[in-house]
């Protein structure tokens, strides 16, 4: 795959933060001013094989991430070989990809999905249920449950961008042993986890042996997303819907929710987490 990914987008502004100088804080009865850093929200259109496809907001870093990702885990593209170029510009990015039949793609029945009106997710509810090689681990505990509970800690205490403005969502990929093997942030958590999958498509590399930790809720179509990766187990401090967990169980998917402190909640898929120490 050609990585073009220079030029024009060099030149622009990656930075996530935006500073407002004149932001006024109450503080006892009177107002003080200050200086507040703010996530910037940017419009990016994605465009495939010469067609403006979707446009999404997010924070202007990983773009190329983003757009990768997002199609990947839409179903648009199925493997990194089918990509040939990737190009960011001014408007967004670009993508050329082989393979791909635009006519049947866009015109499938679609269901807004509750990612703010952003998400394709599937065609129908129950088209979920053919994502392609979706199994548990074959060896079971496969994860300690230490190390999901260091994990979310990790994951919530890392991000930079949401230290410094309290405003984005974070997705992570970790792996066994409790390292943090990628970790994105954006104004959006369906952003996110397309950015941390675009990211290990566009490197090559691979998504087995790694579990997920996202920040903000676990909707059915964030499951529908994971389901088109190998990762067996997704984590979040707040908690799935039924729906999600509806697919999840149908789908080999292990979802932990509130995972906070010490404890945590497995709703499905109990057995791939060891609870002893």
């Amino acid at each position: 795959m050609k990585d073009d990914s220079g030029g024009t987008a060099r030149s622009l502004s990656s930075d996530p933060r935006f500073s407002l100088p004149s932001v006024h804080v109450w503080d006892g009865g009177s107002w003080s001013p200050e200086e507040s850093a703010v996530p910037r929200e940017t419009p990016i259109t994605i465009s495939l094989n010469g067609s403006e496809f979707i446009t999404m907001l997010a924070t202007p870093e990983d773009r190329s991430a983003l757009a990768v990702g997002f199609l990947f885990d839409e179903g648009i593209i199925d493997t990194v070989d089918q990509l040939v170029s990737c190009e960011e510009t001014a408007e967004g990015v670009r993508v050329e990809a082989r393979g791909v039949d635009m006519a049947t793609r866009l015109f499938e029945q679609r269901v807004l999905t509750s990612g703010c009106g952003k998400a394709f997710a599937f065609a129908r509810a129950l088209d979920a249920f053919g994502a392609v090689g979706r199994r548990l681990p074959e060896e079971t505990p496969w994860v300690k449950a230490s190390v999901v509970r260091e994990a979310v800690a990790s994951v919530y205490s890392t991000g930079s961008l949401y230290r410094t403005t309290q405003g984005t969502h974070a997705a992570a990929l970790v792996d066994t042993a409790g390292g943090i093997v990628t970790l994105v942030e954006d104004i959006g958590r369906h952003n996110a986890v397309d950015k941390v999958i675009g990211r290990r498509v566009l490197e090559g590399a691979s998504l087995e042996g790694l579990f997920m930790v996202v920040t903000g809720r676990i909707s059915s179509d964030m499951v529908g997303k994971i389901a088109k990766t190998p990762i067996p187990l997704v984590v979040t401090k707040s908690v799935p819907t039924d729906m999600a967990l509806e697919y999840a169980g149908r789908l080999s998917l292990c979802v932990v929710g509130r995972a906070r402190g010490r404890g945590f909640t497995a709703f499905t898929h109990s057995e791939l987490i060891d609870p002893r120490e």
